[in-house]
């Protein structure tokens, strides 16, 4: 019988934002385009940044390509949704996922190309 590989925990989405505002934890300024956790269970104007929501060790991965996606979120232990306002529809949109630099890595190396659009490598 085959192994089956281990799920990947659910976390909340986070939010790339449209507006700045300051992480209700450490008041660092959040520039639009930020992303941010709404803090759970209270009110949407306090959101936490990438560093005190334990984000930072994740890399950013756009939405649009379902082969490259569906590997990342295979290799990776933690994915998070990142979500957006659209003034347009008046909804959240999907924008990407964060996943770990290394899932992307055995990503590129199953596909055979580097990916050019990668966001927020850390150092």
């Amino acid at each position: 019988m085959t192994e089956k590989s281990p799920k990947t925990a659910k976390e909340s989405p986070v939010y790339n934002l449209i507006r700045a505002s300051r992480c209700y934890n450490c008041d660092e300024k959040q520039l639009p385009g930020s992303l941010v956790r709404f803090q759970s269970s209270t009110d949407e104007s306090e959101v936490l940044c990438r560093k005190c929501s334990n984000l930072s060790d994740l890399e950013f991965l756009k939405s649009g390509n379902t082969k490259i996606t569906q590997l990342a979120k295979k290799h990776s232990k933690r994915v998070v949704v990142v979500m957006q306002w659209s003034e347009l529809w008046k909804a959240y949109e999907r924008k990407g996922l964060l996943v770990e630099s290394e899932a992307i890595d055995k990503t590129e190396k199953d596909l055979g190309f580097e990916l050019k659009d990668r966001e927020g490598k850390p150092a």
